[in-house]
Parts: C-alpha cells; structure tokens; sequence
C-alpha cells in the first residue's frame, strides 16, 4: 500500500500587535485559510496554515517567519478525534454541542469539536451567536439571514434555529463550504444556501439579519455591500474584530450609513451590533 501523501503545518506563534499590522499580508499570501488560536488567558496566540506541500510551507516561512511541522499520515483521524468542548448555552433557544450524544433535541446544535472554520468556543463566535439569538427573538413571520464568511456555518444554522425562513451563507473556501453542508446534514437543517464565492462582490437579495465574523480590513471593504443588502429595519452583527481596531470600524461604519446599537468586548475581540 503507497505511503499517504504528506501535508505540512506552517505555524508562528506572535503577539497582538504583530497580527494587527500583519493581518491583511496574510489574508493575501493564506487566501483567507489561515487559522488564528488564542487561549484563554495567554499573551501570545498562534497562527496556522495547512499546506499541501513543503514549498508552500516553506513561503509563508520565508514572508512571515515561525516553522514547519511535517503532519503524520494519519492527522486527519487524530484531528477529528480531538477533545470534546463543553456545550455553550446560548440564550433560552440554543446550546451548541460537540458531542452528538447530546443532541436530544433541536435546541441542541452539534458541530464537532475537530472541525474546522469554528466550533462556537472561539469568543468572537460565541459573541456573534449570543446577539444572534437576542436580536432574532422578535422576529414573527418570514425573515431573511446572510452569513457572509459562513466557516462551518455555525451562526447560518443557528440562524435557522432562531426561526429564519431562509439562509444564504458564503464563503470563498471550498473546503469550510463543504464542511458547512455537512454540518448542516448532520443536524438535519434545510433551506440554508451554501455558496462559494467573494462577499467583496454583489448580493443579491434583501436581508433582515447579517452576519460577518470576518478580519476588520474585509469587513470596511464590504460594508457599501452589505449597506444595499440589509433591510430597512434589519439589524447586523460583526466581528472577528480587534479592539486595537475598534474605533477604525466604527468610523467606517458611520461613513457607510451605519449605526452601532452595541459593542460586546471578550478579551481582545469586540463584536458589534449595527443598524442602517
């Protein structure tokens, strides 16, 4: 049997301020893929980017330092099998799940701790979902929801928890697509419209509720998009963002016809609520 093809990890460990002046050169050289892991507590956090071979890895090293770590062959199964979260409560309405075993019921949404684009543990995530679910609770009849930057999808099913009628979740990631659906399949969700596509370009459509947990430079490029694509009265939650770039986004925001309702701080991550 032939030896499996061998993957790479380019990782660095770096400050917050080094993330910050350095955010936009890795969206650019990553393709948006790369992965940020910060601990609870910890100065420092993690950058980290899968790579199909040694000479991608060995780029990023060269542009942005850190090291490279050869996978072993059977990384996949010991990622998948990683520790179990502890289930988050999300308002009265939701508890996000890794274990299956747990999803007694549909109050309960299971996405697995091994997987990818976010689990619900990660603070903007959970900030997100926390909003999402306040902001979607006067909601009667049918309400449209736009998930741009969707990961795993976890806040476009929550979405479909909290009652929207219909889910349009982008991403511009084919794998995070894919594992969207699959989480979708999982828990038995419909009417969510997974696409791979750019959320810098046009949406068509009009949304009561928009979500983005994407970097702080995306999300001031998007906002004349998401300016045309939000109801009248519908409400937007952002972030993914850093309070070192708060007041910069809050700016951008006014400039675009926005006004922020809300700012929830976690750390060194700031999620806001909007309205046009």
């Amino acid at each position: 049997m032939p030896r499996p093809t061998p993957n790479y990890l380019w990782r660095k460990r770096a400050t917050h301020e080094w993330l910050t002046g350095n955010e936009l050169r890795l969206d650019v050289a990553t393709g948006g893929t790369h992965s940020i892991v910060e601990k609870p507590g910890m100065r420092r956090l993690q950058v980290e980017m899968f790579c199909p071979s040694p000479a991608v890895a060995e780029k990023l090293k060269q542009t942005f330092g850190g090291a490279i770590a050869e996978l072993p062959p059977d990384w996949h199964g010991q990622f998948l099998s990683a520790r179990s979260m502890k289930p988050l409560r999300i308002g009265r309405r939701l508890v996000i799940a890794s274990d299956p075993a747990d999803a007694a019921d549909e109050a309960v949404l299971v996405i697995p701790a091994g997987a990818a684009f976010g689990t619900g543990d990660h603070a903007t995530t959970a900030m997100s979902l926390r909003m999402l679910e306040r902001v979607s609770r006067p909601s009667r009849g049918k309400w449209r929801m736009l998930d741009a930057g969707t990961g795993s999808g976890i806040l476009a099913l929550a979405g479909k928890r909290f009652g929207a009628t219909s889910v349009l979740a982008i991403d511009n990631d084919p794998t995070a697509i894919a594992t969207a659906r699959e989480n979708a399949r999982a828990n038995r969700i419909t009417r969510v419209r997974f696409v791979v596509g750019d959320v810098k370009a046009s949406i068509a459509g009009s949304f009561d509720i928009i979500t983005a947990n994407l970097y702080s430079e995306l999300l001031e490029e998007v906002l004349p998009q998401f300016r045309e694509s939000l109801a009248g009265e519908g409400r937007m939650i952002l972030s993914g963002v850093l309070r070192t770039q708060e007041r910069q986004l809050v700016r951008a925001l006014k400039a675009n016809g926005f006004q922020v309702l809300e700012a929830r701080r976690r750390g060194k991550w700031v999620a806001l609520l909007c309205r046009a």
